[in-house]
């Protein structure tokens, strides 16, 4: 799964239960989650950007997912 793809995002979103994402990596933790179904939300110029948790720039919100990550797999999808 490592590296950068420039395509939807293809996991189903876990999000807060108000439907928001969630504002801290730490919030989906202590619902159980681990740290590699945890995914930053980025937004720069339009485009989005799903990616490890630890990465901060331009981040809006973090999702959860069933799926695992690998800390170092991107996803971009323009708007």
């Amino acid at each position: 799964m490592a590296g950068f793809y420039s395509e939807d995002f293809p996991f189903e979103e876990i999000r807060d239960e108000n439907g928001d994402y969630f504002s801290s990596a730490w919030q989906p933790l202590k619902l159980g989650y681990k740290i590699t179904q945890i995914w930053s939300v980025a937004e720069h110029d339009g485009t989005w950007c799903y990616g490890p948790p630890f990465h901060v720039v331009n981040v809006i919100g973090y999702i959860a997912t069933t799926e695992r990550h690998d800390n170092e797999t991107y996803y971009e999808e323009p708007d």
